[in-house]
């Protein structure tokens, strides 16, 4: 056990003995697809592409460099790096030689970045020098002033030069040098994901080989994916949702990942129409942009390669699902977190109405429960809060076991402080937050449900209800929200659209707000606490 991290002996046994658990790692998984197709693509970025043996070579070299460095298996490596090629090859040899493979998002602030270094204590940083507007010379000076920074490598592009002599240049880690790796067990500390922060500061969650190999396997199943596929990905590789699917997934799969690092829409669909992408998976957000720049392009065949996007971390809207499927491609719900990747996603034959109205169906082998205020469980259909247990699910937050017993039981079950149902057929519902639930005056208001409802409305593109204090009822409901193009919208309007909805009165947001866009992660999930955060400011 380490820093009050545990795998229960009795799940452990369980997984290994249905053959969810295996004895392969990541890297030995990895080589698996080497042997089959080395000349195979792997990886192509807005830069370059690099087959599954190049990058065997690659993944090794820096392997080297970080055991000459003097890296021994436990440490922790922490990445800073765009959707590069780079990034993916760090991942593999931090694999191989059993170091902890901490990625860190690139727009995260000095402050965020420090808050990462002290959960995670790293013993290696690998950061850009510079990614489009930002430099990262001064913001780790800047880390430095609040933490110990730890050796520094910083990946320079064609043209740049490392400036502080206190940073390395990447390019002169030491990989001429062969070295015998340390063992690896599948059951090793693989991965410290930091939560999105979507309500506070990021939280540290350790996957170990097997708990991500079981995830992506099971999604590999569930859609069908072989080495035939290419995955584009412009979700960033430091979130859980790149991660995962542009790095893992295909690896193991042996497909191809296509890596976007800076998202537009019309810039999107050249790059999946070139490369002859089969699927992908964001925010509901990515698709939204996507299909504004095929109808402005006048090309509705430009993604005939596209089979299926997956949109996670919020709801689809339905008029989205029908406008990908006039344009050739389905879009599938998706529903999991940091902690539990994937738990739920909907199948290949469900209908456009199901996918809007779910977040998925319960994957093979994953346990799945709604529970009350008391953590027990609740009928079929009735609201609560989420739980899974199974062998995808995460094995404690870094450093931190008394948060790690807040959202992780002894017997295996993560509580995920998501509200939502649980349908005789697995199929999932998420209605909200427990933390976003607005009480007003005692009755309880589900925003997501008052948010699909507005969603349907011609003028609104993004909604987000928030609770706003008020001093008697307690909270008051604010939409927040963006507008379509040439859309209009006012506090009477959502009045009349509401009842003509049947909407309880109650449920009614007594303010809205526009605003040209919605505070967000990089991923693209809705921070409400920022929100909050707005409205707070304009009251005072």
């Amino acid at each position: 056990m380490v820093n009050g991290m545990h795998i229960h002996e009795e799940r452990k046994a369980h997984y290994y003995e249905r053959g969810h658990w295996q004895t392969r790692t990541v890297y030995e998984t990895f080589l698996k697809a080497v042997q089959s197709n080395p000349t195979q693509v792997a990886v192509i970025d807005p830069y370059r592409s690099i087959t599954y043996e190049q990058l065997r070579t690659f993944s090794t070299e820096i392997a080297n460099g970080f055991l000459v460095k003097g890296l021994k298996k436990g440490d922790v490596v922490s990445v800073q790096l765009p959707n590069w090629i780079e990034y993916v090859a760090i991942y593999l040899a931090c694999t191989k030689i059993g170091v902890i493979f901490t990625p860190i998002p690139v727009n995260a602030t000095a402050k965020e970045v420090a808050n990462m270094f002290t959960i995670s204590r790293p013993a290696l940083h690998i950061s850009a020098r510079h990614f489009r507007k930002k430099a990262y010379e001064p913001m780790l000076n800047e880390v430095a002033h609040s933490v110990k920074l730890p050796d520094v490598y910083l990946l320079e592009q064609e043209g740049e030069s490392v400036q502080d002599r206190r940073f390395l240049p990447f390019h002169l880690l030491p990989v001429d040098k062969n070295m015998d790796a340390p063992d690896v067990h599948a059951d090793d500390h693989l991965v410290i994901l930091f939560t999105s922060g979507t309500e506070s500061l990021p939280k540290g969650v350790v996957h170990t080989h097997n708990t991500v190999l079981f995830g992506e396997k099971a999604m590999q199943k569930a859609l069908h994916i072989t080495e035939d596929d290419r995955v584009f990905m412009a979700s960033p590789l430091s979130h859980a949702t790149g991660f995962l699917h542009a790095v893992n997934l295909p690896l193991i799969t042996g497909a191809t990942s296509v890596l976007m690092d800076h998202f537009q829409g019309e810039k999107a669909v050249r790059v999946i129409e070139r490369q002859k992408c089969t699927f992908s998976m964001g925010a509901a957000t990515f698709v939204h942009d996507i299909l504004k720049a095929i109808q402005q392009q006048g090309n509705p065949g430009a993604l005939s390669t596209l089979r299926f996007f997956l949109c996670g971390g919020a709801p689809i809207p339905r008029h989205l699902v029908d406008e990908a499927k006039e344009n050739g491609f389905r879009l599938l719900s998706v529903y999991g977190a940091s902690e539990s990747p994937p738990h739920a996603i909907s199948c290949l034959h469900d209908s456009e109405e199901w996918v809007s109205q779910t977040d998925g169906q319960v994957l093979e082998g994953i346990d799945a429960k709604v529970v009350g205020d008391d953590r027990k469980s609740l009928a079929t259909d009735e609201i609560g809060e989420l739980a899974t247990r199974g062998p995808n699910v995460f094995i404690g937050y870094y450093n931190d076991p008394s948060l790690t017993r807040q959202y992780l039981d002894e017997r295996g079950w993560y509580y995920s402080g998501d509200l939502g149902t649980l349908d005789s057929d697995r199929y999932v519902r998420v209605v909200g937050r427990k933390k976003d639930m607005i009480i007003r005056g005692g009755q309880n208001i589900s925003p997501v449900e008052v948010e699909n409802l507005l969603l349907q409305h011609a003028s609104i593109k993004e909604v987000a209800l928030v609770g706003v204090p008020d001093e008697r009822m307690g909270e008051k409901a604010c939409a927040f929200i963006t507008l379509n193009p040439n859309g209009t919208f006012t506090y009477e309007m959502m009045v009349t659209y509401l009842e003509e909805q049947n909407v309880a009165k109650y449920k009614w947001p007594e303010y809205i707000e526009l605003v040209p866009e919605l505070a967000r992660t990089a991923s693209g999930k809705i921070q409400k606490f920022r929100l909050l955060e707005q409205w707070k400011t304009k009251i005072v």
